[in-house]
């Protein structure tokens, strides 16, 4: 299919449309009072950003509308795989900045820009900066379970849910993990379970379980750990030492961690796949490799298998651990132990190592990192089960309770401000007008009171997490002057789709 172009003013002009037309549908969801979409994949009906966000660019008509919408979307995506939370908020305030920006730039009606477009982010900048400032200067931090329940509440909706949720996230402490899953209960429920997170995903997507979330999950399999690098050499040592055992004992899978995987092994696996013996590659953790493997060693069992100590021919079927569940995506992955007494033993032992690593440990960054791995061994992970009586209603809660799950560690980490957008909205009324961030920081609780009935009040109670309004801000700011500056967009399509005068190459 050949390339095409659009240039000019009709280039922005048909990038921001796409974009507002996305971001209208997804700032009415804003709120206790936000509007739903129903949507033909699997008559989901959600009100969750992210979600409508990825339903709607795909479907638009006009190819650079559409580019416009999935660029600015792409941004979003990223925010929301560091925050997990925000979308429809980030949406907001994507909108509404670059439209700002656009006012000082030429248009129809005057080819002179008002301002360049290095004046532009830097005044940009300094404006995020003072925001940030005044936002420091609000926080409060989380000093009881009830306010954390509260901070659930307002991303779930669901009093039960945030109290299960909230409650967890308490015990477990800003460090700890909870992961939401669907499940083929009436109600909710919540599981405390031994578990550690790695910072490397799965080796091909080709394997992936869950093509929505593009993920790789799957329970109750042998696991093997190695820094070995895998190519086919190694996988078929691996095979005569450990993977013909399994098949004997009809263990048609096992989950392969190691180092890296050559493109040849990545081949190998999915032919596998095929036959009947699945072997699922996942990459070892990216940063001190070794010391999170002995940890994922402690969870799971078996026998980490080191390149400095240790040869591959001289593994043995004792060597291979057991994963409860495992939950990898491209860059992240969650691997849950079985809860018993040989686990809970080597993971005292482990605990205790890392402590007398703390003493002599004079580097702050090495001595929280330290912290934080005792805090997973010792605390595990938990398990938000969503159910409900409807398939329905558990998608919509199950896509609620991301977002709570990811807003409560937020909360309890980095503290909360005035939620509903009532902290940007008072940063705002301090700024001066003609400040570029001065009418975009209203975009929220403007949305918000549209939405509500008459006479509608923010409650004292609901709260929003600092860090996710800033990660938010930060990244927008960021962001918006490089798209507003569109001169051209070019992209293979159907022409008689575009609508619009085109330059065809």
């Amino acid at each position: 299919m050949s390339k095409i172009s659009i240039t000019g003013l009709n280039s922005r002009g048909s990038a921001i449309k796409g974009m507002s037309y996305v971001a209208e549908v997804v700032k009415s969801s804003i709120g206790p009072f936000g509007q739903n979409i129903l949507s033909e994949k699997g008559n989901t009906i959600s009100n969750d950003g992210a979600f409508i966000a990825g339903q709607l660019c795909p479907t638009i008509e006009n190819v650079f509308e559409k580019r416009g919408a999935l660029t600015v979307n792409q941004n979003i995506t990223k925010i929301n795989e560091e925050v997990g939370d925000g979308s429809s908020t980030a949406w907001a305030l994507h909108d509404d900045i670059i439209k700002e920006i656009v006012r000082y730039l030429p248009n129809e009606k005057s080819i002179k820009a008002k301002k360049t477009y290095s004046e532009i982010a830097k005044e940009l900048n300094k404006s995020k900066d003072f925001v940030i400032a005044e936002l420091e200067k609000m926080v409060k931090p989380i000093t009881s379970k009830e306010e954390l329940i509260n901070s659930a509440m307002v991303s779930v909706e669901d009093k039960e849910v945030a109290e299960l949720l909230g409650g967890m996230q308490w015990d477990l402490g800003p460090d700890g993990i909870i992961i939401a899953e669907e499940v083929n209960d009436a109600k909710c429920s919540i599981e405390r379970v031994n578990g550690i997170r790695l910072d490397n995903g799965f080796g091909t997507s080709h394997l992936i379980t869950n093509p929505e979330k593009q993920s790789l999950e799957v329970n109750d399999m042998p696991i093997f750990l190695t820094n070995y690098t895998i190519g086919i050499e190694e996988l078929m040592l691996l095979k005569k030492t450990l993977f013909d055992s399994l098949i004997q004992q009809k263990k048609l899978g096992i989950i392969l961690v190691g180092r890296a995987f050559t493109s040849e092994a990545i081949k190998k696996c999915q032919e596998t796949s095929q036959a009947g013996f699945v072997i699922f590659p996942i990459n070892a953790p990216y940063t001190y490799q070794s010391e999170m493997m002995h940890d994922i060693e402690t969870i799971v069992g078996g026998r980490y298998i080191d390149t400095e100590e240790s040869s591959l021919e001289d593994t043995y079927p004792t060597d291979i651990g057991y994963v409860k569940r495992l939950e990898a995506r491209q860059f992240d992955a969650i691997v849950t132990g079985v809860d018993d007494d040989k686990s809970k033993e080597r993971s005292l032992k482990r605990v205790e190592t890392l402590k007398k690593k703390l003493e002599g440990e004079k580097s702050p960054f090495l001595h929280k990192m330290i912290e934080d791995r005792i805090a997973q061994l010792t605390n595990g992970f938990a398990i938000l089960k969503v159910g409900s009586m409807s398939e329905t209603d558990r998608t919509r809660l199950k896509d609620k309770c991301d977002d709570a799950v990811n807003a409560v560690r937020l909360a309890l980490k980095g503290g909360v401000v005035k939620g509903a957008g009532l902290a940007f909205k008072e940063i705002s009324d301090k700024m001066e007008d003609g400040d570029i961030l001065k009418r975009p920081l209203l975009c929220v609780y403007n949305q918000i009171m549209t939405s509500a009935p008459e006479g509608f009040e923010v409650e004292e109670w609901v709260k929003d997490p600092m860090l996710l309004l800033k990660t938010i801000l930060e990244k927008t700011c960021a962001f918006c002057p490089t798209f507003a500056s569109i001169n051209a967009v070019v992209t293979e399509a159907n022409p008689e789709k575009c609508h619009c005068n085109l330059k065809q190459e």
